[in-house]
């Protein structure tokens, strides 16, 4: 392996397998754990991990002399490396991209680490700036979020990396020494910590955030944190509020879900926090100084919560490589990914999108009856192009798997409870009655009235599919209690047989409106 770079694929297009040719890999070594993700890159301009693993080589940990990596360190990260190396050769991926970030940026030998990785790996690693670092999260969270002022924060184990955002672009950012490693270091001598350690602690964050985020100058509508402290403690509280999704990405980390988390993390020693599902072995003695920064970073910017996202520097970096035009709205977003399950899956899209212009079309006329705004329309355009997705299992429940793809593919753009809205309405478009157990299961995220806005749009969507191929066009009357529907195609014979009664009785049922069919 010695000298074989994995930054550049030696092979020509001709020779390598399709499987490289879709591929890509990202080896992040961070101060804390270090991770290699295998993408799966789509036409539509996305990445999808497919194959992730991560080591916990603490690079950051006791640093040496003027901070220097110790010998045992580089030993660690070259070990640490040097599987991923392996891994990527078995993968056969077309390209492989590494960073270092923190703790090797911070250390005067981290080029000498550079060099030591490269002569015993092939590996060619590039040490990120901080200003990099922030950019690649920004890239990483706009890939999956539509951005418009907000706050990105990295939370690692050597910085926290803040990006503003402003109208969707990348303003500003900055790279503090607040990472949960190099914090807990500093100031916790104890385990639990004593009362003194956490306040000096609260107190050194907080002087440190203050100024930085007053000199970011404008209110963030958001904080989209990423990391894997932010992850571990969205996965504890998920497990603890037993949340009906078990995704991280999405989930709304609360003020108040911190505080209790400080409470309970904060008496036990890190033996016993290591067993509280989502903290795990690698994140138990640091957590408590992510609680601390999560919770000052909250205090200064006077938002609540912060939205978890799954997607992050790896994410950024693969996005970059394969040229994704970021940023761009949900709605594009939730398109790419869609194009990106059509490819895996293979099931056809265009029907898809001439199915969700016509819902559109019928959603806009009813939007009084409706009685939801553009998140329900989201909802209903990711319903619309994925319904018959589920064909690619089975033809004949091919709705109930339709709805199963749509809540666990990764469909960028939307919220946990846009997915599901999502999900429910694929799930009912061919006029099956909702399962009871989704009004328990899905609470608190989704609410009774949720669902009644699901079974709506499931009944926009069954009437969509069945009048698409006549070209309708909708219209109320009587005083809005009348659907009036004419046609711009010169044939009906390509409607489905007794496609009138299949029309009526949803927009009788769901929406109590009379149907006025030109002939039926």
């Amino acid at each position: 392996m010695r000298g074989a770079r994995l930054t550049v694929d030696d092979r020509s297009p001709d020779t390598a397998s399709p499987r490289a040719r879709s591929s890509l890999g990202v080896i992040d070594l961070g101060s804390n754990t270090a991770r290699f993700v295998a993408f799966e890159v789509a036409r539509a301009g996305t990445v999808r991990a497919i194959y992730e693993t991560k080591d916990v080589p603490r690079l950051g940990l006791d640093p040496g002399r003027e901070g220097r990596l110790t010998p045992e360190t580089i030993a660690r990260g070259v070990a640490t490396v040097r599987r991923f190396a392996k891994l990527v050769r078995s993968l056969e991926l077309a390209k492989t991209l590494a960073v270092a970030t923190s703790a090797v940026r911070d250390a005067p030998n981290g080029p000498e680490f550079v060099r030591e990785v490269e002569r015993s790996t092939g590996v060619l690693l590039r040490i990120l700036s901080g200003a990099e670092e922030a950019r690649y999260a920004y890239l990483g969270v706009a890939g999956a979020w539509e951005l418009e002022n907000d706050i990105v924060l990295d939370l690692g184990g050597g910085s926290l990396q803040l990006a503003e955002v402003r109208g969707g672009h990348l303003h500003n950012s900055v790279s503090l020494p607040l990472g949960v490693l190099r914090l807990s270091q500093r100031f916790f001598a104890h385990d639990p910590p004593k009362r003194r350690e956490w306040d000096e602690l609260r107190e050194y964050v907080r002087e440190t955030l203050t100024s930085v985020v007053e000199a970011f100058g404008r209110s963030p509508s958001r904080l989209l944190g990423i990391g894997g402290t932010v992850r571990a403690l969205a996965r504890a509280t998920i497990e603890l509020r037993q949340w009906p999704v078990r995704r991280v990405h999405g989930y709304t980390l609360y003020d108040h879900d911190l505080e209790a988390l400080a409470e309970l993390l904060g008496e036990m020693p890190a033996a016993k926090r290591r067993a509280i599902p989502g903290i795990g072995g690698d994140r138990a003695d640091v957590v408590l100084a992510g609680i601390v920064v999560l919770e000052e970073l909250i205090r200064a910017t006077k938002i609540d919560r912060i939205v978890v996202s799954g997607t992050g520097i790896r994410e950024g970096i693969a996005l970059e490589a394969i040229g994704a035009k970021l940023p761009v709205p949900a709605t594009e977003l939730a398109e790419r990914s869609v194009a990106a399950a059509a490819e895996s899956f293979r099931f056809e899209i265009e029907h898809g999108r001439a199915v969700a212009e016509t819902a559109v079309a019928l959603f806009e006329v009813l939007a009084p009856k409706v009685g939801a705004g553009e998140d329900a329309l989201l909802a209903l355009r990711v319903a619309a192009w994925m319904h018959d997705a589920g064909i690619s299992i089975d033809l004949w429940n091919h709705a109930h798997h339709s709805a199963y793809l749509v809540q666990n593919y990764p469909i960028w753009g939307l919220s946990q409870r846009e997915v599901l809205l999502a999900s429910m309405a694929t799930y009912l478009h061919e006029g099956d009655d909702p399962p009871s157990q989704w009004k328990k299961g899905y609470l608190p995220l989704i609410r009774p009235a949720d669902l009644d806005l699901a079974m709506r749009l499931g009944a926009i969507l069954e009437v969509a599919e069945i009048l698409t191929p006549a070209r309708p066009r909708f219209s109320l009357s009587g005083q809005g209690r009348a659907l009036g529907v004419s046609f711009s195609a010169p044939s009906l014979t390509n409607l489905p047989p007794r496609w009138g009664e299949k029309v009526r009785k949803p927009m009788e049922r769901i929406f109590g409106l009379e149907v006025r069919l030109p002939h039926a």
